[in-house]
């Protein structure tokens, strides 16, 4: 039990910074589908959804597998060591990168849709190149437990990012009517360079505030070292790519294969981006959930009981991760108002998206028998394999399903990576998972929805809707009581109430 309450308390930590930085950027989509209206905005607003996919992608490359392997090797090597020889590495790769990317900008600015703005390609190359350059950092935070240092970063940089975002859109056009050198930039850069701009400037922020964590550092590389990290690294590389390829591919692919002009195929990517920003909540959720159980599944990787601690932690992000998808489909009434009503066309897929998001979470929690057993290269088998999936799917579907493809695509995908990390994970790294559980409770998370789908395709009362929502919505609080309740008693400040 103390285990799991380190690991909560630690991802409170990391919770709040990630959904600090996630709810302002969700705060932006509302905003943003209110200030980009019309077949221009939407234009716009798809050109973000549509670079902004491309990104995670670039992040994998420049990153490979580092903050992973530092983890791994920080209880093996000299700390600081093994720290100065990754930074150096990934500080040459990242140069040699984004060198390569401004070299053949025309061609990257044609397929990333930026028309005549090539100097877009510089400005995601450093934005790109400043997050690399901070992951080590941060991975060095996560390690020594400091969650605080690692929040309020966070948070200052996307408040930078969104504050910066609010005054170009919202009052740079007052103070460009007085023409200058604001003027000029103002009416180039409307629209999708005022979202890179911001970024760009939250990036430079976020490593100024990491100084300190940079302060120690010398180029250093060392060989014995980096013969270590590499080798364990690169599957993870390869593993993230496939992994990027399963999640954003298919908005490129979208992009390039649906059978409409490129101004159109962005609206429509705009409006699946749309029903994307819906399912954040359990995105950010995985993530904030990764951040802190990384650290906290190799710290205790020794222990005795370290198995059934995985299974129990399993348990337990199923259980949260339902709550979550019911509160959103369950309100959905409620949930939709955060989009313009123009941007609501794909709404209907965000209960796929949102189950999508529940497998990759699983399957996230499943990864943890490769990384303690060295074995990451079937991370890579299982990625490339999804990547596969993902291609074929997509490559057969889009052009006569459009964006559904993409939606029912990412869950096919995540749920066979969930079927063959768990096969293999049993066999190489065995953990005692309650699978019947497991499944009763998602059986009872998507009973719950199609009573409440049934519901919403009877009547357009809201009271009514909303009532219903909240019955199920306690529903599965009573079941989760009904099931658990002899390990609530014994968690802090919850098992004070519970008899």
């Amino acid at each position: 039990m103390a285990s799991l309450k380190k690991l909560a308390g630690q991802t409170v930590w990391y919770g709040v910074s990630n959904i600090a930085v996630r709810l302002l950027t969700f705060l932006l989509t509302p905003y943003l589908t209110h200030v980009l209206t019309g077949p221009k905005g939407q234009v716009v607003f798809g050109q973000q959804g549509f670079i902004y996919t491309i990104f995670p992608i670039m992040n994998v490359l420049y990153t490979y597998g580092m903050e992973t392997a530092y983890f791994r090797f920080s209880t093996t090597e000299d700390k600081l060591k093994l720290y100065r020889t990754q930074l150096t590495s990934m500080l040459l790769s990242t140069l040699l990168f984004s060198v390569l990317l401004w070299m053949f900008r025309v061609p990257v600015a044609s397929f990333a849709e930026l028309g005549t703005h090539t100097e877009y390609v510089g400005w995601c190359a450093a934005i790109i190149a400043l997050d690399a350059i901070s992951a080590l950092p941060y991975a060095r935070l996560r390690k020594e437990n400091r969650p605080r240092k690692y929040a309020a970063t966070k948070a200052i940089g996307i408040l930078v990012f969104v504050l910066t975002i609010v005054f170009l859109f919202s009052f740079g056009g007052n103070i460009a009517k007085d023409g200058g050198f604001f003027g000029d930039w103002y009416n180039r850069h409307w629209g999708l360079g005022f979202i890179l701009f911001a970024n760009l400037l939250q990036a430079i922020v976020t490593l100024v505030l990491l100084v300190k964590e940079l302060a120690d550092y010398r180029p250093d590389i060392d060989k014995e070292i980096i013969r270590k990290v590499l080798p364990y690294s690169l599957p993870i590389l390869i593993a993230g790519f496939a992994g990027t390829i399963n999640d954003s591919l298919n908005r490129v692919m979208f992009q390039k294969l649906y059978p409409a002009s490129s101004e159109e195929s962005l609206r429509q990517l705009g409006f699946f981006t749309a029903a994307l920003r819906l399912s954040i909540l359990i995105n950010l959720a995985i993530q904030a959930f990764r951040l802190a159980a990384e650290p906290f599944f190799f710290s205790i990787s020794k222990e005795k009981n370290a198995p059934e601690t995985y299974s129990r932690v399993m348990k337990w992000f199923v259980v949260i991760m339902a709550l979550m998808f019911l509160n959103v489909t369950l309100y959905i009434d409620l949930w939709k108002h955060f989009l313009n009503d123009e941007y609501r066309v794909a709404i209907g897929l965000v209960p796929v998206l949102l189950l999508s998001y529940i497998m990759f979470g699983i399957y996230t929690n499943l990864t943890i028998w490769y990384k303690l057993t060295d074995k990451t290269y079937f991370g890579t088998y299982i990625m490339i394999i999804g990547a596969v999936v993902t291609i074929v799917f997509n490559w057969l579907l889009i052009p006569t399903w459009g964006y559904n493809a993409c939606a029912w695509g990412m869950l096919l995908t995540n749920t066979i990576m969930v079927i063959l990390s768990y096969s293999w994970g049993q066999k190489y790294y065995p953990i005692p998972y309650n699978v019947p559980k497991l499944f009763g409770y998602l059986a009872a998370m998507m009973a719950l929805f199609f009573i409440q789908y049934t519901i919403n395709d009877m009547t357009d009362n809201l009271a009514i809707r909303l009532a219903s929502g909240t019955v199920l919505f306690l529903a599965y609080f009573v079941f989760i009581y009904t099931q658990e309740r002899e390990e609530l008693k014994r968690f802090p400040i919850v098992g004070k109430y519970i008899n």
